[in-house]
């Protein structure tokens, strides 16, 4: 409700409406408060009036005295006005100098600061800090509109309606307080004069029975709270009624924890505090939910000491991995056997017609010249090895029609593999090397 509108005609349905009874008298002190006109009981009768020095533009007459009690209403002493003729008196100097008689919830925060404790007081921010990062109040107005009692004059009935004449639930009552109300001394209604008259006039159906209209203001809050910690910040965004804002969790989109004790981790992001974790490897701050477990060591550890072996397709800490002598890639060393790789032994046999083979063979003739071969892919590379009977090679390349990336022969029964360097591949295979060797 940021905008108020102009209310359309629309007929308030006074059945649906929660009916609550007052005392003529308690009402009458009311609405004389929220003008700022003495107001005097004594046996049975109020007595009004004001200076009208102060103010000139109010009707005639200063002073009127109002018959509040049953007996008194029966039996009106002389010049006293009855309940009707003495509620329009006031009903009138309320529409002339505010629109409407003005109040708010006496159990609702009016400022910020009334509240704002409310906030801090649920989070715990470790090394941190916590602050508004704005925050603004919203009126929005509530209706009640107060009728004669028609079985006794001396007792008025508030019906209350939202600003488009819907009823409003007890249960909405009760938790935005609108029924304990205390009158807002010469506050202007927030809503406009036009307003107030087209909504009078919705409420004016019990001809002499209507008594006024109170503009009930409650309070909205929005904003954000902001947690501080070392060179990042977080919000939380809020939105409610000032009397039943409570304290948002904070949302961890790394973890989707939520929280109110907010921590930050080694790489600065603020997250649960619940979500932590420290890598048994560094002891660094990290999520719990992005440890890895070494499949050497078997330490919960930070993904960024670790990578996956691509042989054994298990995360394994960076300095238990080792270079494989034939393919030359980093693996685990539980992948290791002699200082090759399980998938450069376990190369499956393969036929010198097979797609990955014949392609090779064509680029590079000298490879006709052997008639084993073995072949498989892992990942984006493919190994393809060629045995004679006293060299072998093993050529590695991107992707099935790939580019060659790697080259490593081994000579000799008891040879070890050695990595063939690219200016040496026009020697060993008739080819040159790659153009950004």
């Amino acid at each position: 409700m940021n905008e108020l509108s102009t209310p359309t005609a629309v007929e308030p349905s006074s059945s649906d409406a929660v009916v609550h009874r007052e005392a003529l008298a308690a009402f009458v002190e009311f609405a004389a408060t929220a003008l700022e006109v003495r107001c005097a009981l004594a046996d049975g009768v109020a007595t009004l009036d004001f200076e009208h020095r102060e103010h000139p533009a109010w009707p005639r007459p200063y002073q009127t005295r109002v018959a509040v009690a049953s007996e008194k209403i029966a039996s009106p002493p002389r010049k006293v006005t009855s309940p009707s003729d003495g509620s329009h008196w006031l009903w009138n100097l309320a529409t002339l100098e505010l629109g409407a008689l003005v109040a708010h919830p006496t159990s609702q925060p009016e400022s910020v600061h009334e509240f704002s404790s409310r906030l801090f007081g649920a989070y715990r921010v470790e090394n941190g800090q916590m602050h508004l990062a704005g925050c603004h109040l919203i009126d929005v107005p509530f209706l009640r509109a107060t009728t004669l009692a028609a079985d006794d004059p001396a007792m008025v009935e508030h019906r209350y309606f939202d600003q488009t004449m819907q009823p409003v639930s007890e249960s909405y009552l009760q938790q935005l307080g609108l029924s304990d109300i205390a009158p807002l001394t010469f506050q202007s209604s927030p809503l406009s004069r036009p307003q107030v008259e087209t909504l009078a006039r919705q409420c004016d159906t019990a001809g002499e029975r209507f008594v006024a209209l109170t503009v009930i203001v409650a309070k909205r809050a929005e904003g954000a709270l902001q947690f501080d910690i070392g060179d990042q910040c977080a919000r939380v965004r809020f939105h409610d009624w000032t009397r039943t804002l409570t304290a948002p969790a904070f949302h961890c989109a790394a973890s989707g924890m939520d929280t109110f004790h907010l921590a930050a981790i080694d790489d600065g992001r603020i997250v649960a505090a619940e979500a932590v974790a420290n890598c048994e490897e560094s002891g660094v701050r990290v999520l719990e939910s992005e440890r890895v477990t070494c499949s050497v060591t078997g330490k919960h550890v930070d993904p960024r000491l670790a990578a996956k072996c691509p042989v054994l397709g298990e995360w394994v800490l960076k300095d238990q991995m080792a270079t494989c002598r034939a393919c030359q890639q980093s693996v685990s060393r539980l992948a290791l056997e002699g200082g090759v790789c399980r998938a450069c032994r376990e190369l499956p046999l393969a036929k010198p017609t097979d797609t990955w083979v014949a392609g090779l063979r064509e680029t590079y003739p000298v490879l006709k010249k052997y008639r084993k071969f073995r072949a498989g892919k892992l990942g984006d590379l493919v190994r393809v090895m060629a045995s004679g009977w006293w060299r072998r090679l093993l050529l590695v390349t991107a992707g099935e029609n790939g580019p060659l990336v790697l080259l490593a022969r081994r000579e000799g029964l008891a040879g070890t593999w050695e990595k063939v360097p690219p200016s040496e591949w026009q020697s060993v295979l008739g080819a040159k090397a790659p153009d950004n060797e």
